[in-house]
């Protein structure tokens, strides 16, 4: 049995692919979005979605309805076909800045075909707190989260994540790890655990002009590493490329 999960970035489907010229072009999408705009990117997002059929979607930077999205659900226009789902705000129920007009709605979500046990962890440190954690078949579980900015503060992220690991012989992690300084900002999360990075530091997933970096990971237990393969696919609606995840179970 291989069981499919996709992991996006979607850019809160503001339609930007990372190129200077997007983003001068259209700097205005980051104040408001047209409902048009994230249409047309949640459609080439349903596009990818339909043509690779992953059994699990776990989604980062998607509009819960903020203002800057004109109130708009793009869950509700994305979600065609996957009856288990939920998204929450990623700051956190405690965490003032998921209450303020510009962060409201700002969130991470998941989508799946079958139903999941699943469970919203929230980190301490750093201003995107959520961690979702999965159980999949196979009774291996999943984290996904979206990591800081802040060097200093994904690296107490990091250090956290390990203690969430705890106790657990089968675990994949996903994320948005924004290891801007490449993979050695990983060394703390891969001492004494037992995890392995699947990621080629060939292969960018992520595009600002013209620096190219590897931000979007996938990361295994050794013992699952050999029953996971990992695929990068170009999204042209986010300067985020997505990550395809097959595990054989």
């Amino acid at each position: 049995m291989v069981y499919r999960i996709l992991f996006s970035n979607m850019g809160y489907a503001k339609g930007i692919n990372g190129s200077l010229f997007q983003h001068a072009a259209y700097f205005t999408r980051h104040l408001y979005t047209p409902h048009t705009v994230q249409k047309r990117a949640l459609g080439q997002l349903g596009e990818i979605i339909e043509a690779e059929n992953p059994d699990l979607c776990c989604l980062v930077e998607i509009d819960g309805g903020s203002v800057h999205a004109g109130y708009f659900d793009q869950m509700g226009t994305l979600n065609k076909n996957y009856e288990f789902h939920d998204i929450s705000d990623k700051y956190g129920p405690q965490n003032v800045l998921g209450r303020l007009p510009f962060h409201k709605g700002k969130s991470n979500a998941f989508m799946a075909k079958q139903s999941v046990e699943f469970e919203k962890r929230y980190l301490s440190r750093g201003s995107k707190k959520l961690l979702y954690s999965l159980i999949l078949p196979g009774d291996i579980i999943l984290f996904f989260a979206h990591f800081s900015l802040n060097r200093k503060v994904r690296l107490a992220q990091f250090h956290e994540l390990k203690k969430h690991l705890t106790g657990h012989s089968k675990v994949i992690v996903l994320g948005d790890f924004n290891i801007m300084y490449g993979f050695s900002e990983l060394e703390p999360l891969l001492l004494d655990t037992d995890l392995q990075l699947l990621n080629r530091d060939d292969e960018p997933t992520f595009r600002l002009h013209k620096r190219n970096h590897v931000l979007d990971l996938c990361l295994c237990s050794k013992s699952l590493a050999g029953n996971l393969s990992l695929k990068v696919i170009p999204q042209p609606f986010s300067d985020h490329a997505a990550l395809l995840v097959d595990v054989d179970i």
